[in-house]
């Protein structure tokens, strides 16, 4: 207990609350008592100290997950080794003992696993991952050869000089793209924020120098010192036998040693200070003036996490950010707001997992950090010295218990990931499972007997005045001055002296729904076999398509559709289409802001949102099915009754021209902009600009979404999940049958196309150029043209483009080492002439610029007559896998009925069929098709002389 008073943990006030009935009884306190492990884990240590942990898991099924976790990252390096943790994540992949060169992943994508979204890892600070996902694991050989690769991860590497010199390069160009203004201004000032530790010179990307110039013998060291049983964990998910994976474990890697003499794996703490460190930097490529004070406490006592009160002390946090930051957000929505946006978190002290800190971040709507920080740290005050109201407290739990009751409604269909992803953290960071039957009937508990009295303690005992930091990101601008730490330090003193006045909870009782709705009728019902769907037609033209599943026990989605989009919208109307998608943010309904919409759905999970593109326009959200009546609710005053709040809509603009100032200088945002402008003839198709924001016009926009949903006949309304048609039909008669609508003046048919919105017919190569900080050529290349939309050519153009990405990732990225991230996309759309196009987009080295495009340029013309069954056929393993695993999304149904709704066109039922009819002759014709219709943009953007 002297512990928890020094260090001021929360847990402490938890303990007290819920555990002093038992100590003044003399009992053991019941909030720091172990919790289970989840029985449907298998946990397990080897001799040699490796942990492995095994779960059955049907959902995908046929499917496992393979991880291998290590609890190794930057902060074990010498100052001569920066850099080496994350290099080694990458040799894992560049060869092994029973895996050599590309074996490993050649092998993987032949049945099924793609490079980047199953076969992936990352490296942290204090720990590294490596992953197999969505393995399908029919035959015994493939999961026993998935553990092979774990095993020759962990103790097995080549690490062969010729390719540790190839992957140099690759590691370069991440250094190149990862250092953008936020990051070397990151870079510069962390020493200061961490001035005894090594963590203020650990990022994993390490430093260039070392990267370049090492020893291959020093990377072979530093595997062997720090890859080690002790420090790794397999962790096995999914549709296995777990004595079988359990057997196999013990069989592959009992043989590896422990060394003897072992190097202690050491947490370097974060010792306490005095006052503030601060942390102030500038960068010509910083996007937003921003500040944040952080306030370091103690971490929770690792010895304590396996118990309630860490469930406890989670609880208390959880309530106290949301609190705060729905107060900060309602502040931000203001037209006079003092800041373009502000927040609070609790969490790692930046980078490090042994100190943890309380976050007041704001962001400046102009040159002025020390007014937004004020601001915001005045209304952490207010809630450490006022605390907080019983009404927002009550929101908060109630919102905690809805979210957490429906995960565990739908417990019996997490996917894998899910709990590979809890074994990861209880591993490296000893966070608890005890399943999510204990979990949820421990935060029912928990919720229900945490007072108000104790949120209000521990927020004041957040706040103190040593221990604290401040960090300060800024763009480098004309005629403005960085703060000092004597200007600061001053602020937030005057701050500390003010009297701060209590808050007060301004909450709507008034209903909804202005004006009850007059229902309607289902005036006929058919079934649809192929789709498995029940269609309504309504009294007012509209129509309904319900697809029942059990996916999801506890989810309902929902999408209305029609044609008509922006297309139709006169140019001069751009700045208010450009900004739609902002003010829908805060939309309203009724005499409802979008802040006191929140508030009205405290404690149910239903929302809507409306959504306006080139051709079509939509209404779309998602339920459970206790919250179905109150989606349908939101449902008909979307289409009824929305509004727009003027000040929200002030604010809005207000921060948006903010975050844009100093966003135009930018290179991604001068090549975004530059790319937009080059292929394109449209006013819809561009940047949103500082100008756009001042010339929208609010009362425009609100018409034009009126206009948009005033005939519930264009309508097509789906509701995908498990929906009860009997529960459902009274309240498709009540609150969508009773939406105006007219079947006679109904949209029909595809929209006319608008040249405008396709790219510029011809070929054209342009370059520009920018100032940059740090070097790098930005590329995007284009094919386009009209090819007749189908199931089959939409198929044909997603797989000529994972192609082209193979091609590009084994030359461009692993022979040339120009490049750390490339892929490219083949995309066919429905509407207009069903445009095709074939796009990569990427950062490079600039010195290599012309021999990338001479390479990728001539992958476009080899495609026509170079297209191989080696080539095509992982590709379709891995598109058949993940058709059969969207078949059971609900989200998958969902697009899929949409889209058939558009145009007649099926692509979803028999796709596996049409896969599978795909030879290479249809990958040929297609480019040769594309490349004859001529239309081809080269777009690069180099650094400014």
């Amino acid at each position: 207990m002297k512990h928890l008073l020094k260090t001021a943990l929360i847990a402490l006030t938890v303990l007290l609350a819920a555990g002093q009935s038992a100590m003044a009884q003399g009992g053991n306190n019941p909030m720091t008592q172990p919790l289970p492990v989840d029985k449907d884990v298998r946990i397990g240590k080897l001799p040699n100290g490796l942990t492995y942990y095994i779960r059955h898991n049907e959902y995908p099924k046929g499917q496992a997950d393979f991880y291998i976790a290590q609890k190794v990252g930057s902060a074990l390096e010498e100052e001569n080794q920066r850099g080496l943790a994350h290099f080694l994540e990458h040799m894992c992949f560049n060869g092994t003992t029973n895996f050599p060169d590309n074996q490993l992943r050649e092998w993987l994508e032949s049945i099924g696993v793609k490079f980047g979204a199953n076969l992936n890892a990352y490296t942290a600070v204090d720990q590294t991952v490596y992953n197999i996902s969505n393995v399908p694991i029919a035959r015994e050989s493939v999961q026993d050869s998935c553990l092979l690769i774990l095993h020759d991860w962990a103790n097995d590497l080549t690490l062969a000089p010729e390719e540790i010199d190839k992957e140099r390069g690759v590691i370069h160009e991440e250094w190149r793209r990862s250092m953008q203004g936020q990051m070397r201004i990151f870079e510069r000032i962390l020493p200061d924020l961490f001035p005894t530790t090594k963590y203020g010179r650990r990022l994993p990307i390490g430093i260039m120098d070392v990267v370049d110039h090492f020893e291959p013998q020093a990377l072979r060291d530093y595997y062997e010192t720090w890859y080690r049983p002790d420090q790794q964990a397999v962790i096995v998910v999914g549709d296995i036998d777990v004595d079988r994976i359990e057997g196999k474990i013990k069989e592959m890697f009992t043989s590896i040693e422990m060394p003897a003499d072992a190097k202690p794996r050491t947490y370097e703490p974060v010792p306490d200070h005095k006052g503030t460190l601060y942390g102030i930097g500038s960068d010509p490529e910083q996007k937003h003036l921003m500040g944040q004070l952080m306030i370091l406490h103690d971490i929770f006592p690792l010895e304590l996490r396996n118990t309630p009160a860490y469930f406890a002390n989670s609880y208390i946090l959880s309530m106290i950010s949301g609190m705060l930051n729905n107060r900060l957000s309602d502040i931000a929505s203001k037209p006079d707001a003092p800041f373009a946006a502000a927040d609070f978190s609790y969490g790692d002290y930046i980078i490090t997992k042994t100190k943890d800190a309380a976050g007041i971040t704001a962001v400046s709507k102009d040159n002025d950090i020390i007014a937004p920080l004020q601001a915001a740290y005045r209304e952490v005050l207010r809630a450490a010295r006022g605390g907080f109201t019983q009404s927002e407290y009550d929101r908060m739990r109630d919102n905690y218990l809805s979210s957490f009751e429906r995960t565990y409604n739908n417990r019996a269909t997490r996917e894998s990931g899910t709990f590979v992803n809890e074994y990861v953290n209880n591993f490296v960071d000893l966070e608890p499972i005890p399943g999510i039957e204990t979990e949820w009937a421990l935060c029912q508990q928990i919720a229900a007997s945490m007072p108000l009295e104790v949120i209000n303690k521990a927020m004041a005992s957040l706040i103190t005045q040593d221990n604290r930091a401040i960090m300060i990101l800024s763009p480098e601008k004309e005629g403005f001055t960085l703060p000092t730490p004597s200007q600061l330090e001053a602020a937030l003193s005057q701050v500390d002296a003010e009297t701060i006045e209590a808050f007060v909870d301004n909450v709507k009782t008034e209903p909804l729904i202005r004006k009850a709705p007059v229902a309607g009728k289902i005036i006929k019902e058919v079934q649809n076999p192929t789709w498995g769907t029940t269609e309504w037609t309504l009294s007012n033209g509209a129509k309904v398509i319900i697809k029942s599943t059990k996916f999801k026990e506890d989810e309902i989605q929902f999408s209305a559709q029609a044609l008509g989009g922006y297309a139709d919208v006169p140019a001069e109307k751009a700045p208010s289409i450009l900004t739609l998608p902002n003010t829908l943010g805060n939309m309203g309904l009724g005499s409802y802001n979008s802040s006191d919409l929140a508030k009205y759905l405290a404690g149910k999970i239903a929302g809507v949102g409306i959504d306006l593109g080139a051709y079509t326009r939509s209404v779309s959200g998602g339920t459970t099915p206790k919250d179905l009546p109150t989606l349908m609710e939101l449902v008909y005053m979307a289409f009824t009754d929305v509004t727009f709040d003027r000040d929200e809509f002030e604010a809005m603009r207000k921060s948006t021209a903010a975050m844009l100032a100093n966003q135009t200088t930018t290179p991604n945002y001068v090549f975004n902009e530059k790319m937009l402008t080059t292929l394109y003839t449209s006013p819809f198709q561009r940047m949103l600009t500082q100008a756009d924001l001042e010339a929208a016009d609010l009362d425009y926009i609100t018409s034009l979404v009126h206009e948009m949903t005033s005939n519930a006949a264009d309508f097509t309304f789906y509701f995908v999940g498990n929906v009860d048609l009997d529960n459902l039909r009274p309240l498709v008669e009540t609150y969508i049958a009773s939406i105006p609508g007219n079947a006679a003046t109904a949209r029909k048919g595809i929209p006319t196309y608008n040249p405008a919105l396709f790219a510029k017919p011809g070929s054209a190569d342009d370059t520009f150029s920018t100032k940059m900080a740090t070097p790098q050529t930005l590329v995007a290349i284009m094919e386009y043209g009209t090819i007749p939309f189908s199931a089959k050519t939409s198929q044909i153009a997603s797989i000529a483009g994972q192609i082209l990405t193979n091609r590009l990732i084994k030359t461009v990225r692993e022979d040339m080492g120009a490049v750390y991230s490339i892929g490219a996309s083949g995309q066919a759309s429905r509407l207009g002439l069903n445009p095709v196009m074939m796009s990569t987009s990427f950062p490079m080295k600039p010195e290599m610029k012309q021999e990338v495009l001479d390479f990728i340029h001539g992958q476009f013309k080899a495609m026509e007559s170079d297209v191989t069954a080696e080539e095509l056929n992982p590709i379709k393993e891995y598109m058949a896998k993940s058709f059969t695993e969207a078949k059971e999304r609900n989200s998958t149904w969902l697009s899929a009925l949409s889209g058939y709704g558009i145009d007649g066109i099926d692509t979803f039922n028999g796709n596996i069929e049409v896969l599978n009819s795909i030879t290479v002759n249809d990958i040929m014709d297609f480019m040769k098709n594309l490349n004859a219709q001529g239309n081809y943009r080269t777009i690069t953007l180099d650094p400014a002389l």
